[in-house]
């Protein structure tokens, strides 16, 4: 008998969980373009475009920045530059609980 569903091909690593779907219009474009101009799939695209990816450097500020814009905020306390702090509850009407 013939079997219609698990097709024989979609089995193992090509199931239909390992899809991906581009949702977003530039992106699906730029994709067919790429893969209209090079002759290559959309998958051999976004494969391509996302072995070459590597996200920037989102590391933490180095130590000496950091200390820098403290003094500087500092300072500014001292000379009464930056206003003191507000609660949040200070920006809301007591009784509509409205923005003041």
């Amino acid at each position: 008998m013939y079997q219609i569903w698990p097709h024989p091909l979609l089995a193992g690593d090509m199931s239909l969980n390992d899809q991906v779907h581009i949702r977003n219009a530039e992106a699906a474009q730029l994709a067919r373009t790429l893969a209209r101009q090079t002759g290559k799939t959309m998958s051999e695209i976004v494969l391509d475009a996302l072995r070459q990816y590597r996200p920037g450097r989102h590391g933490r500020a180095p130590r000496k920045e950091v200390e820098a814009w403290r003094r500087l905020l500092r300072e500014d306390r001292e000379r009464g530059l930056t206003p003191a702090e507000v609660p949040v509850e200070a920006l809301y009407d007591e009784t509509t609980g409205l923005p003041v």
